[in-house]
């Protein structure tokens, strides 16, 4: 689907992004596509936050969208076509897993497709997750690439569970995050972090980007 803007973006000014939260971000970003090695070099510039609304959803990478069941959201690069999922995780039972309501893996586009395992690495300090009981079928949820952002697990409308966090100042739920990279040195730039969300009941999709320098 080809964007299509319904109106004008709106920039948020600093201090919008905490550092904390856009340096989650990077990692997030960085760790998608380089060594961990890299990681400490990582040095942010100014950064900012500007929110744009689409009728329909961008589709910034159509050949790196996983088709895995319960997909809560996942995260694109512009390295390479493997992308990191987050996703519902069941019991044999098919009900959620009341311990690991949300399973996090690699879906390895770039080769065959195939299913990887994070890393202790990328799970502690790139792409993990964790969740807090809240009450039945409800969890806090905690990710380590937006630690500044806490989301909820719950059910919605239809009774199916749904993810929802901030973005522009209200719960939507997050469809995707795309970190685009600047591969051109010994350590890539991140140029920017769009992330697409939808709001339950609401038409159209907003992008918030975090653009830095």
């Amino acid at each position: 689907m080809t964007p299509f803007p319904t109106s004008p973006s709106s920039i948020s000014p600093c201090p919008a992004p905490t550092r904390r939260r856009v340096l989650g971000l990077a990692a997030a970003a960085i760790a998608t596509a380089t060594p961990a090695a890299a990681l400490p070099s990582i040095v942010l510039p100014r950064m900012r936050s500007e929110f744009s609304t689409f009728a329909e959803l961008p589709v910034v990478r159509p050949d790196a969208v996983p088709k895995d069941e319960g997909v809560l959201f996942y995260v694109q690069q512009s390295i390479n076509a493997n992308v990191i999922v987050y996703a519902l995780h069941r019991t044999p039972a098919g009900t959620l897993d009341p311990t690991r309501p949300v399973d996090v893996f690699w879906r390895r586009f770039a080769t065959k497709g195939h299913r990887r395992e994070l890393s202790f690495f990328e799970r502690m300090f790139a792409f993990g997750v964790a969740c807090d009981a809240e009450g039945p079928g409800r969890w806090a949820v905690r990710l380590v690439s937006l630690p500044g952002r806490e989301g909820r697990l719950e059910p919605g409308p239809d009774g199916a569970p749904r993810l929802l966090m901030e973005v522009d100042h209200r719960p939507m739920r997050p469809v995707y995050v795309y970190a685009d990279v600047a591969d051109d040195g010994f350590i890539p730039t991140l140029r920017h972090v769009d992330l697409f969300a939808v709001a339950d009941g609401a038409k159209g999709y907003v992008r918030e980007r975090v653009v830095f320098g």
